[in-house]
């Protein structure tokens, strides 16, 4: 079972790493259905996407898919998530550490199917900063609450916007990186410290697959790899939605 989490880790973070989304919405409802509680995954997803996402936030700067070497027009994208996420990443703490674990199951299986939909769907939207923002409080508060849903809203909502594909990879990754560190610190002081050794097992999976995802960004085709993604997140919260209701 070890080796199967660290070879999910590995492949999921590679995917979030290169296209900005996906690690726990597809990664969450999974490890759902393997049979570890909500309650343990969430955390442990928040951790390991922080490690994860400090590995890819290097790596993509220095296959220049972002620039992050000063407080340039990139690194103000990062700050406008960052800061409109903070209060909506206890919020989705808050909001997971004192719903049934069946009703936490069902949320994360609906926001998987629907951020499967908006990577399948086009929008397009003028950028804003205010719209920066809101994308980011969003994304925020889905990620606290179930371990997944920041990258689809984060990547495409900044696309659709007219940042570059691949900005928006980079600075999605970079976000992600404190964001998820204060909602593990907020789980913490909830309910405690997760189980370890499953919570380092995906870390040093995240570690591996950040360093892998930002030379395939700068390489793969966008357009293709997100449709990919966007069925299997459909199909995983289905399966989750499934495995409820059959009970």
């Amino acid at each position: 079972m070890i080796i199967l989490i660290v070879v999910l880790s590995i492949t999921m973070e590679t995917i979030d790493s290169s296209l900005g989304m996906m690690y726990g919405t597809l990664l969450s409802p999974l490890l759902i259905m393997l049979g570890f509680s909500p309650h343990l995954v969430v955390p442990a997803i928040l951790l390991s996407q922080a490690t994860g996402g400090i590995a890819g936030t290097i790596f993509h700067h220095k296959y220049k898919n972002a620039d992050f070497g000063g407080l340039n027009h990139h690194m103000k994208i990062v700050l406008a998530i960052v800061l409109a996420g903070i209060i909506a990443v206890i919020l989705g703490v808050l909001f997971a550490s004192f719903i049934t674990e069946t009703m936490l199951m069902i949320y994360i299986g609906i926001i998987a199917i629907i951020m499967g939909i908006l990577c399948l769907l086009k929008f397009s939207f003028g950028f804003k900063w205010w719209k920066i923002a809101a994308v980011g409080f969003l994304a925020s508060f889905n990620k606290s609450a179930t371990g997944g849903g920041f990258g689809p809203l984060a990547s495409t909502g900044k696309i659709v916007s007219g940042v570059d594909s691949r900005v928006s990879v980079a600075t999605t990754t970079f976000s992600e990186v404190p964001l998820c560190m204060i909602g593990f610190a907020t789980y913490v002081l909830v309910k405690g410290v997760p189980e370890l050794p499953f919570t380092l097992t995906l870390v040093a999976g995240t570690i591996v697959g950040g360093m892998f995802g930002p030379f395939i960004c700068a390489k793969i085709n966008h357009k293709k790899m997100r449709r990919m993604v966007g069925a299997l997140a459909i199909i995983s919260g289905a399966m989750l939605l499934i495995k409820v209701f059959a009970k």
